[in-house]
């Protein structure tokens, strides 16, 4: 990679990022989904990977249809918002028998968010700066530093980076909103993974509608992606295959009555690969000052179509999940397989793996079972609020992938490791402590550190042994 300047301005803006990190600021709650309190996620993406229940509405029948947002409109200026995220991604990787990876990345995000203009129509925009300085890192590194264009993943020479993360323009009909640009998508097949100094984003449409009460609907389609490490837009890949995707559609919607009930169905297209089908479904009993028991049903079915340029894909994947909550404390059990001579795939990029058993590792391999075991302590029952630890340890087997290895497709070779068919036992352990700011002038302030440590019983399974250091520090803060 030929070296490149770094502009006196970035440096400036990023070390005032830094600086900012580090002293007191009136930081107000950046927008967030949170995850169910059962389920751990060894991802960085913790908060965006469950759907938080929406409470109903006290009963009221001028209340069940929703009040018109965009007749409460404002104007494009006076409803702005402009919201900086800095963020301190620290990592220390040792991968058995293939060395060690280290980076130290401050990222910086400044987002303006219109409002929308008055009228039965509102119009609007949003518009980002992502920048990153590195302070650690280089060959090997991957994208925990910076990629560049050509793909180039050494990072040895890029001391900085900036791009427009985020830009869209807007509509807004009643409760009704449609988006093209650069985004942040929110829906289960493109949730960035956002385990690193800045998010990917993807370019697309998106439309989402709360018209119904306890009802929102989605669809969109997008054709790139600025991917973790990158600052230009590249074409979809599917993250297992790394199958080019012309195109990705999505649509579907999430139900919810009260706090004990959800379900979520979503369907899809990757253009030429595949057509996927999402279905969550979970229920809650009890009381958790006594007992409060949540089960959980994840499935997705993902079937080949058009050119197939991923094989004859016909995958079935599920996931079943027991949690009980007594006061601070949550236990979860799951189990998860994949009936399938495929890997359980998703789109590159994304977190849009919801099984449970979706961790440091996802246990995703053709007929793989697995089961997990997990335990989350909230301190706010003990007079720490903002303070929680997870913890968990998860076993798979029986992954076989024979068939699609002597199958003499184009894909044989992504079911070969080390020249035999995927096969093998794997386990891991995992602790998440965290703590966030509950109020003052550092209020959503977050802490999160990571170890999570897998194992591999099998040369012949594509995950090897290895252990994963992490530590977040994230500092929102509401300019206006």
């Amino acid at each position: 990679m030929k070296k490149q300047k770094t502009s006196a301005a970035l440096s400036i803006l990023l070390f005032g990022a830094y600086i900012a990190a580090a002293a007191p600021v009136h930081a107000q709650q950046a927008p967030v989904q949170t995850a169910q309190a059962q389920q751990p996620s060894a991802d960085d993406n913790l908060l965006t990977r469950q759907k938080e229940m929406v409470p109903d509405s006290p009963p009221n029948t001028e209340a069940d249809a929703p009040v018109s947002s965009q007749a409460k409109a404002k104007g494009f200026i006076e409803d702005s918002h402009l919201n900086l995220l800095f963020r301190s991604f620290t990592e220390h990787d040792e991968f058995k028998g293939a060395g060690k990876k280290d980076a130290w990345v401050l990222g910086a995000q400044a987002v303006f968010e219109s409002g929308y203009t008055k009228g039965l129509i509102g119009l609007g925009g949003d518009v980002s700066l992502f920048g990153a300085f590195k302070l650690n890192g280089g060959q090997g590194a991957g994208n925990r530093v910076h990629v560049s264009s050509s793909g180039d993943p050494s990072g040895a020479n890029q001391l900085a980076w900036a791009y427009p993360g985020v830009w869209d323009v807007k509509a807004r009909v009643s409760n009704t909103v449609l988006k093209y640009g650069q985004q942040l998508f929110d829906n289960p097949f493109l949730v960035p993974h956002d385990n690193r100094a800045l998010p990917p984003t993807y370019r697309g449409f998106s439309l989402a509608s709360d018209e119904i009460k306890n009802l929102t609907l989605k669809a969109g389609t997008v054709d790139g992606v600025i991917a973790r490490g990158m600052t230009t837009v590249t074409g979809l890949t599917t993250e297992y295959g790394g199958t080019h995707v012309s195109q990705f559609t999505y649509f579907g919607g999430d139900w919810t009555r009260g706090d004990d009930t959800a379900v979520t169905l979503y369907g899809s297209v990757a253009n030429n690969v595949w057509q996927q089908y999402y279905l969550t479904a979970t229920q809650s009993i009890g009381d958790p000052k006594s007992i409060r028991w949540t089960g959980s049903l994840n499935y997705y079915y993902t079937g080949a179509i058009g050119d197939k340029r991923q094989g004859a894909i016909n995958n079935n994947a599920y996931s079943l999940a027991l949690a009980g909550t007594h006061g601070a404390h949550t236990v979860q059990f799951a189990f998860q397989q994949i009936v399938s001579d495929q890997t359980f795939d998703y789109m590159g990029q994304s977190a849009g793996d919801y099984l449970s058993n979706s961790l440091d590792v996802d246990y995703n391999q053709p007929h793989e079972k697995s089961v997990s075991l997990s335990y989350s302590l909230n301190m706010k029952e003990y007079g720490v609020p903002g303070l929680k630890v997870s913890l968990w340890g998860a076993y798979g087997w029986g992954a076989d992938g024979s068939a699609m290895a002597n199958g003499g497709s184009a894909q044989a070779a992504n079911y070969l490791v080390n020249g035999k068919p995927i096969s093998g036992t794997h386990y891991e352990i995992g602790i998440i402590p965290g703590y966030t700011v509950p109020d003052g002038k550092f209020k959503n302030t977050s802490v999160k550190f990571y170890y999570m440590h897998h194992h591999s019983n099998s040369a012949y399974y594509p995950d090897g042994t290895s252990n994963v250091y992490r530590l977040m520090v994230n500092v929102p803060v509401n300019v206006f």
